[in-house]
């Protein structure tokens, strides 16, 4: 009779024990002060999902490799190797090549003025490289024809000085930097 005793004692006092760890922690929840959050503004509604690219003030470094461009000072093959160089730096940051793919001129314009994959903008729409309707002109203020040959390599050509594209006085420049004059 004893030991059932020391038994319904022991278990008792650990209940006892529980019990008050329970209400112990209760207590302390409830001293402890509770962080105000504040509330998540909901985003306004927009009309599309696409975010437009964002534009800088400051000069890209695309607008600088076309330092010069159409100056009369330089052969006007100068012209079409800053392009080319343009679009090496364009290819070296844009990868996907799906959903952007460069198709001509108004394609590889967009894409310059951050229609691409990354949403870079490589230059600004205002640029004097681009016409009013987006395309990229030569010197002559004739759309520049882009022909590409594979993904990431572009061939550019002037229509030259007559603005007649496909004749003899056109400018050429290959994917692999090799210049031709005519077609």
């Amino acid at each position: 009779m004893n030991r059932r005793l020391f038994t319904i004692l022991g278990l008792l006092l650990v209940f006892a024990m529980v019990g008050m760890l329970v209400w112990v922690s209760n207590q302390l929840d409830t001293l402890r002060p509770t962080p105000k959050v504040a509330p998540v503004p909901e985003p306004a509604p927009s009309q599309s999902q696409e975010v437009p690219p964002a534009v800088s003030q400051t000069p890209t470094a695309s607008a600088a490799l076309l330092e010069g461009y159409g100056d009369p000072a330089t052969p006007p093959i100068e012209d079409l190797r800053k392009i080319q160089h343009v679009a090496v730096g364009y290819f070296s940051v844009v990868k996907d090549s799906q959903r952007f793919p460069i198709g001509g001129n108004a394609d590889f314009a967009a894409a310059l003025r951050g229609e691409n994959p990354n949403r870079e903008v490589f230059l600004p729409a205002s640029h004097r490289l681009f016409s009013a309707d987006g395309l990229i002109l030569d010197r002559w203020g004739t759309p520049l024809i882009v022909h590409p040959q594979a993904w990431r390599q572009l061939e550019l050509r002037s229509a030259g000085p007559d603005r007649i594209p496909h004749n003899d006085d056109d400018l050429v420049l290959s994917p692999t930097g090799n210049s031709s004059k005519g077609e």
